[in-house]
């Protein structure tokens, strides 16, 4: 694995990021681990394998799997509507932007699937200015925050989102969302459990994940990557992590962890849903999870540089066509990635699992995931 050394190593050197680790295992031996940089630069504090690190979207993954085994409880079907758990959702309406710019709400022909979510293709956004229905919610919750309500809950917090008008008619095309943070406010209602506690119990204590959750308590503060603007002279954030259990728990964005830690949840994946004698879920469940879920029409809109060659499952992008890619990769590779630059990935045929954790702002997969695979399966 020295080409895998030498490629962070030089994203380092270069001054291209601050800091990462990664963490590579095949037939369940440990053929890379190593640390990169710094977690701090103005105090000289190195990334070590017991650095925490913001996961941002990973966490989406792991909130799938949280929602998975209350499926496997036979608690929902994939094709319920979601208002069948948070009444916000109940007669949704779709934002149409005319060409004047003019906005236009009309009641949507079908309400929002628990399928469309796992899917990304409900037509719930993030809040930005990319369509008409973001930006309405943007300026809800900017409303919200100066009208000192935005402390909701989870449960609150999903159930105002689901009043606020859809992107398109749910199912229509795919588009990166805020979907999986339903799931997590869906499994508040199913286990009667905040998302937090549900998920410490049904799969971080068992998986022996011990430094993951939705906040890092003030001993382990000192163990935290700093998030730095690696386009401007890595200047750091003004980011603050809660030391403390919060109101709202993003399922689709705000758990921290550790490489290890979340190697072990990788190495579960791979092995079927079991780890270590520890069942978390059931193999096929694991197969209906990583199989490519969109139609050709919803493909169209799933237009990302980093998912050329990739279809997209339940949370997860999956390998369809290494050329297309231009990986040297295998078919049917999965997993996700995070917005401040981390990746993990899943591969059966390989038997080979890969996280990869990092603190930029922006993200920039496409500049560096591809060359870290491109030396990872090289090494093989």
């Amino acid at each position: 694995m020295r080409l895998v050394h030498d490629t962070l190593q030089r994203f380092v050197a270069s001054r291209q990021i601050a800091g990462c680790s990664a963490r590579i295992i095949q037939h369940d031996e440990v053929l890379f681990e190593g640390s990169f940089g710094f977690a701090d630069l103005e105090k000289g504090k190195p990334v070590t394998e017991r650095t925490i690190f913001p996961i941002a979207s990973m966490s989406k993954v792991i909130t799938v799997a949280g929602i998975m085994r209350l499926y496997e409880q036979g608690l929902f079907k994939m094709w319920d509507p979601v208002s069948e758990y948070l009444p916000g959702f109940r007669n949704p309406a779709v934002a149409v932007e005319g060409r004047d710019g003019s906005v236009e709400l009309v009641k949507a022909r079908g309400e929002v699937t628990m399928r469309q979510l796992f899917t990304m293709t409900s037509g719930v956004p993030y809040p930005g200015d990319e369509t008409a229905a973001a930006r309405i919610r943007r300026d809800r919750q900017e409303e919200m925050k100066k009208a000192g309500k935005d402390g909701l809950s989870t449960l609150e917090f999903c159930n105002f989102v689901g009043t606020l008008p859809l992107a398109f008619e749910p199912g229509e095309k795919w588009m990166y969302g805020f979907s999986i943070d339903i799931l997590g406010a869906v499994i508040e209602v199913l286990s009667g459990r905040t998302l937090g506690d549900y998920l410490k119990e049904t799969i971080f204590a068992p998986l022996g994940m011990e430094d993951t959750g939705f906040f890092v308590p003030e001993e382990k503060q000192d163990r935290t990557a700093i998030l730095y603007h690696i386009h401007e002279d890595m200047k750091r954030a003004d980011r603050v992590y809660p030391s403390e259990k919060q109101p709202f728990e993003g399922g689709g964005g705000g758990l921290f962890s550790t490489v290890r830690d979340y190697s072990r949840f990788a190495q579960m994946l791979l092995h079927g849903g079991t780890l270590n004698g520890e069942r978390i879920l059931g193999r096929k469940t694991i197969d209906l999870i990583s199989r490519d879920h969109l139609t050709p029409q919803q493909q169209a809109s799933h237009d990302w540089d980093t998912q050329r060659g990739y279809g997209y499952g339940l949370g997860v992008r999956v390998m369809t066509n290494p050329e297309v890619a231009g990986i040297n990769g295998s078919v049917g590779e999965w997993g996700w990635d995070g917005a401040f630059g981390n990746w993990f990935c899943v591969d059966p045929k390989e038997d080979l699992t890969c996280v990869y954790l990092t603190t930029n702002l922006p993200g920039d997969h496409y500049r560096f995931i591809p060359k870290l695979m491109a030396s990872m399966y090289a090494s093989l």
